[in-house]
């Protein structure tokens, strides 16, 4: 954190703290001298009366917390880092120290503790700045062995107050549930039988204290994404069927049983059932699903597992008179499930319903594709439980007055930009009234009040007769059928000065989707549920490295997102000479690639104050073709109009 010093007495401020055997009155001078210069911005004749002053009081902790901050705002984090780390040796309940020391830990590359430093700072003085801080280092680590369980508590946090996107947070949270010895125990078993499913005793153990329901963690992550993990996919794949096998029994669950099981149908709906099925368990579950049809029309109880287990292997909605079951009393994760899976898809086909349609979609591409996204919404987001409020502060001075979101699909990009920028009107456009009606659901849940959603194709919305300051076209281009005349039509919106932020595949990066592709059409994969499923499993159990890079993609872990990524009806793979001739040809500033600063740091050291060449961009991509994996992100701008000259004297 690395503040400056306050003047005001209190635990971080200057107030002059006595030490047993000092010489107060010397001592207090110095110590007054130092903070004045620290407070001032004088960074060396601070850390000269710092060093007087702790030649005098070796053990006066603020001091030593004091001369790392000095040392770090030089440049110093050795020597920073051992005078915070003796700071709290001497004074656990350093705030400053806690912040200062986490910062100094990440800058010099050690993340796991500057994240517990971090942890320890936000259990003594909670912020928002330390949560978000929190949420953008953790994003990064991968855990291993032992884990301090305040970890594990303030990333269950993160998860369930919105820190950050639950996404950002997938990889970390996974490999936190792996670290448990039980769980990563449950794995190996699942994976070693694996394809075959392992009855509950074999998979657990005899005992069934410590199964996975204990864990908060775990629950949490299978409530709010897709688990990303093909060991994790497998252990769940297996609890599923364990799920089956307890309904025949008509056991009786409650508790964190309860609670976990129904996190795991949760998952099953939010990636849209991609886990494989079994013959065998598929004519199991067609069974259950008629018995409870039944009770159902009956009026007749119903075992609290009975919706959980049809609902993880299909969602509720589709079953005969499903609305009736929103009619009974049901446990809280039970009730929670039938919100999730029969309550809000209801409340999309109503939104669907009514949702304007700004122009026609008869382009032969533009129905191609917009049928994909009818029958998988793309992505498929879920909110915490907590859900956070839309922000109410004063927008800034740089928010975009009028925006355009072209293909917005289900609104994850458009939520995050109209709860940031709550002074911008936000114009929403999606082919698909599917991804439309979840886009506007979602956007109602967060109580936003500056986005609107409309059903239009891309290509005619020069008919509209309206403009924009700000456009964001991320992942859209590149289904058209000529996606450079769908950014021109973009551009003729665009007013004078205003920016776009444009996403596009690159031909390099994607490699490994081409291989995919071989492989599917060598197979006769077509794009239906049961097909993406098996072409999954192929790709798991490939040793071939470009098809196995694939298990690293977000995208691989959802029916919808895999379907977008491997079997698109309409792809175009672009390079970057074809931008940089179309910026040219339409007078465009290029302004830069969003990517990792470790990315952007690699670059800059192989070519020194390029970062806006795009030639060098592309010799750079030739040398690590996996450097725009996800896209080609970038944003560009319009030229302003000319001022106009003054007329001679």
């Amino acid at each position: 954190m690395n503040r400056k010093p306050s003047r005001s007495p209190g635990r971080s401020g200057g107030r002059f703290e006595p030490a047993t055997g000092a010489p107060d009155g010397n001592a207090a001078k110095l110590f007054a001298e130092a903070v004045a210069h620290h407070g001032a911005g004088a960074f060396a004749e601070a850390e000269r009366a710092y060093g007087r002053f702790l030649a005098l009081v070796p053990d006066h902790a603020q001091a030593q917390s004091r001369m790392g901050a000095v040392l770090m705002a030089q440049g110093r984090i050795g020597e920073a880092i051992a005078h915070l780390e003796r700071a709290l040796s001497l004074n656990p309940g350093l705030f400053e120290a806690y912040g200062n020391l986490a910062q100094a830990y990440m800058i010099a590359g050690r993340m796991e503790p500057a994240v517990h430093m971090l942890a320890r700072a936000l259990e003594i003085q909670p912020t928002p700045q330390g949560q978000a801080l929190f949420a953008e280092w953790v994003k990064s680590i991968q855990f291993r062995g032992e884990v301090d369980a305040r970890i594990r508590q303030f990333v269950v946090r993160a998860l369930v107050e919105g820190w950050a996107k639950p996404r950002e947070l997938t990889r970390a949270s996974v490999s936190l549930v792996k670290c448990d010895r039980a769980v990563s125990e449950w794995v190996r078993r699942a994976e070693a039988a694996w394809p075959a499913r392992l009855a509950a005793a074999e998979l657990f153990g005899a005992s069934s204290s410590g199964r996975p329901f204990a864990d908060e963690l775990f629950c949490r992550l299978l409530e709010c994404d897709p688990i990303m993990d093909v060991g994790l996919e497998r252990l769940l794949t297996n609890v599923r069927f364990t799920m089956l096998a307890r309904a025949r029994s008509e056991d009786m669950v409650g508790g964190r049983e309860l609670e976990f099981l129904a996190a795991v149908t949760r998952q099953c709906f939010i990636n849209e059932y991609v886990y494989p099925v079994l013959e065998s368990e598929a004519e199991e579950v067609h069974g259950l699903q008629s018995a409870l049809s039944e009770r159902i029309s009956a009026g007749t109880t119903i075992p609290p597992l009975w919706p959980l287990v049809v609902g993880a292997y299909g969602p509720l909605f589709a079953l005969p008179a499903a609305e009736r079951l929103r009619e009974r009393a049901w446990p809280q994760p039970v009730a929670a499930v039938i919100e999730q899976q029969i309550s809000e898809p209801l409340e999309e086909r109503r939104l669907a319903a009514a949702m304007p349609a700004l122009t026609g979609i008869d382009d032969e591409v533009s129905r191609a594709v917009r049928r994909q996204y009818e029958e998988n919404p793309y992505p498929r987001w879920a909110i915490p439980r907590a859900r956070p409020r839309a922000h109410g502060s004063a927008a800034a001075p740089d928010q975009p007055g009028d925006v355009l979101i072209a293909g917005c699909g289900t609104g994850l990009s458009t939520t995050e930009f109209a709860r940031e920028c709550t002074q911008s009107r936000v114009l929403a456009v999606d082919l698909s009234l599917a991804s439309l009606s979840y886009a506007k659901r979602m956007a109602r849940s967060f109580m936003l009040r500056n986005v609107e959603f409309a059903q239009a194709d891309i290509t005619k919305l020069g008919s509209i007769d309206r403009t924009f300051d700000f456009i964001d076209c991320s992942g859209v281009l590149h289904h058209m059928a000529d996606p450079w005349q769908g950014w021109r039509v973009l551009l003729s919106l665009l007013r004078p000065g205003g920016a776009m932020h444009v996403g596009l595949y690159s031909d390099l990066a994607r490699r490994n989707v081409v291989a995919a592709r071989d492989l599917i059409a060598l197979r006769g994969y077509r794009p239906t549920a049961d097909d993406i499923r098996r072409c999954r499993q192929d790709i798991i159990a490939s040793d071939d490295p470009l098809l196995k890079s694939l298990t690293g993609s977000h995208d691989f872990y959802t029916t919808s997102e895999c379907r977008d990524l491997l079997f698109h009806v309409q792809e175009i793979r672009i390079t970057l000479p074809q931008i940089k001739s179309f910026l040219a040809a339409n007078d465009l500033h290029f302004g830069g690639f969003s990517l990792e600063p470790a990315v952007l740091q690699k670059f800059v050291a192989r070519f020194p104050g390029r970062l806006g060449d795009l030639d060098c961009w592309h010799a750079f991509e030739t040398e690590v073709p996996n450097t725009f994996r996800g896209m080609y992100q970038f944003q560009v701008r319009k030229p302003p109009v000319p001022t106009p000259k003054p007329a001679a004297q």
